[in-house]
């Protein structure tokens, strides 16, 4: 357990993939990368840029599972939002809490739209302490979490729900969003399953994305190679990962099943509640529901892989190799490599999403999330 203490220092520095420095984009008199090394030295700035786990979770699945018991911990990370119905235009419905609500009738404000991960809510840990940290770095912003239909307490209004690679509503949100706010500053941040989303959203987007600039967490790049791992009969998967996935997704179509039966889809209900896998869940329900001919149909084609080389904004990718659930051999350094507006943080430990450092476990993910986003504001 403590065999991290014993680790030389550059064991855990920070390693960054980027384009050349002459390919990068560049304003003023800096290029992105030296933007970033300037403003965000222990992100980018190989000198100081480091992640030492805690001695007291010093692996992946200690840190990921540690992360999940913060879920029920609001005190000292409490964060008070505003909610928002969002209204789609098929008549469905989703949560989107507004936080930071000094600067509600500023429409001119910066605004962070966060994309949670699989069923995720505004709840979850990660969410509330980069909103905590940002207020301190950028107190001018204002932050919006998109949550999926279905989610947190609201319920769905028509059969379709959500998948990873869905990115319809973002789109429609975006759209939302440039009307009401046409003159602000536009930053995503996505975790998990949702920065598959809003990357696959920003490369079909390409020229047209409102962003000015995104960060992408733990993504799994590649759905189908990342199911299909959780799909293995492991003690972890069966158990843990998938088995805690696959229950949050059951619980979505528990709690709407008339609404969905009213779909008219063919579905068999005791397949879907009896899915011991996120594959089998897709499989006999959200593959139907959404119009794919089966799950790896529906998995290829939502994976943001194949998008990564149509990116046309500043955008930051952050992954641990002991993630246990995105798994180190999905991620795409290659395409990050050859997009110009890219840069790849990859650290040796962190788990998912999780990041806790010191003997205190604070986290260490939200100040460095922040400093990237007031880099981008600034970047001109």
């Amino acid at each position: 357990m403590v065999y991290t203490v014993l680790l030389p220092r550059g064991w855990f520095r920070v390693q960054l993939t980027h384009a050349t420095e002459e390919k990068q984009p560049r304003r003023g008199n800096k290029t992105l990368i030296a933007h970033l090394k300037d403003r965000c030295p222990t992100l980018a700035d190989p000198n100081h840029a480091f992640y030492a786990p805690p001695y007291l979770l010093p692996q992946g699945d200690m840190q990921t599972i540690y992360l999940y018991t913060q879920h029920y911990k609001p005190a000292g990370c409490s964060i008070e939002y505003k909610r928002e119905i969002f209204e789609f235009a098929d008549g469905g419905k989703a949560a989107v809490d507004w936080a930071l609500p000094d600067q509600e009738h500023n429409p001119n404000a910066p605004l962070i739209v966060l994309i949670p991960g699989i069923a995720g809510t505004s709840f979850d840990y990660y969410a509330r302490s980069f909103i905590k940290e940002l207020r301190k770095q950028v107190p001018a912003s204002r932050v919006a979490v998109l949550q999926s239909r279905g989610c947190n307490g609201v319920k769905l209004v028509t059969p379709k729900a959500f998948h990873g690679g869905l990115t319809d509503d973002l789109r429609e949100f975006m759209e939302h969003i440039a009307k009401r706010m046409p003159q602000a500053q536009l930053i995503g941040i996505g975790f998990s399953l949702g920065a598959n989303i809003l990357t696959k959203y920003i490369g079909e987007e390409g020229s047209k994305c409102r962003f000015i600039a995104a960060a992408s967490v733990c993504n799994p790049y590649d759905i189908d190679v990342t199911i299909s791992n959780m799909s293995q009969p492991t003690f972890k998967n069966r158990y843990l990962y998938a088995a805690a996935l696959t229950r949050s997704l059951i619980s979505v179509f528990t709690s709407n099943k008339d609404v969905i039966a009213a779909g008219g889809f063919e579905l068999d209900p005791n397949a879907i509640t009896s899915a011991r896998t996120i594959d089998e869940f897709n499989k006999a329900f959200t593959a139907k529901v959404f119009g794919y001919a089966s799950a790896k149909e529906l998995n290829c084609s939502g994976s943001c892989v194949q998008y990564i080389k149509n990116i046309e904004i500043p955008m930051l990718f952050i992954n641990a190799l002991d993630d246990p659930m995105c798994y180190r051999q999905t991620i795409p350094i290659a395409e990050i490599k050859k997009n110009p507006n890219l840069v790849l943080a990859v650290t040796r430990h962190g788990g998912h999403l999780a990041y806790f450092e010191g003997l205190g476990l604070a986290p260490w993910l939200p100040s460095r999330l922040s400093m990237f986003v007031a880099a981008m504001l600034d970047w001109k």
